[in-house]
């Protein structure tokens, strides 16, 4: 006998694979704005599901607790940067500063344009737990592969000067996610433009040492 429950019947012509897809991506953006708005720990599953227009049973249906939600929405949004910072990279010029400075700003341009998403990409998600910990971990490690492919690229020497490029670039990231915090918990009242130069500068330096070569180790 077929299961014909209304959970697994098609509602206004949409299966309810669908239905339940719309749910999670609603309670995606409900806690895009919840999460963004008063944090991690102010936020509660009531709140959320009056947010997203969905009962708790919704909320239950697609995450265990709120920890899973909130990895959900700081993955979407990592997500969303990522693909405008490929989409960046695409159309920059193929040299290593353009590179660099074009994914640059485009980071400190999302977090300035949404507020809601820079407080959940560089604030909250330091504030819960080992399981957020990592997946922000792994946005560092994809950004710095990421670096790191350009800048070896054009210098696959630099190793044998004694440097480790994938050091380097791990440190370069965390500098710029310092100063992006920093420049979210200030309201964005520095320029981006000088945010940008700031940030650029050991980039400028690591690129002229190694275009003019370091001393090789003895």
């Amino acid at each position: 006998m077929s299961d014909t429950s209304p959970a697994k019947r098609p509602y206004g012509g949409v299966p309810p694979e669908e239905r339940q897809r719309q749910r999670h991506d609603k309670l995606i953006e409900a806690g895009i704005r919840m999460f963004g708005s008063k944090g991690f720990h102010g936020a509660t599953v009531r709140e959320i599901c009056v947010e997203a227009h969905l009962t708790e049973r919704y909320f239950y249906e697609s995450f265990k607790n709120m920890s899973e939600l909130f990895i959900a929405v700081y993955s979407h949004v990592r997500q969303e940067l990522m693909d405008q910072t490929k989409e960046a990279l695409r159309q920059a010029k193929p040299r290593p500063d353009q590179l660099l400075e074009a994914s640059l700003r485009v980071f400190l341009e999302f977090i300035r344009n949404d507020p809601l998403r820079a407080r959940i990409f560089l604030i909250e998600a330091l504030t819960i737990g080992r399981g957020v910990i990592h997946v922000s971990g792994e946005t560092a490690r994809e950004y710095s592969n990421l670096l790191l492919k350009h800048i070896h690229s054009m210098y696959p020497d630099a190793e044998r000067f004694g440097v480790r490029l994938d050091l380097m670039t791990a440190g370069l990231i965390g500098m710029n996610i310092h100063l992006a915090t920093r420049w979210v918990n200030e309201g964005f009242e520095t320029p981006i433009d000088v945010v940008l130069r700031s940030n650029m500068l050991p980039y400028h330096g690591l690129l002229a040492l190694l275009k003019q070569g370091l001393p090789e180790e003895g």
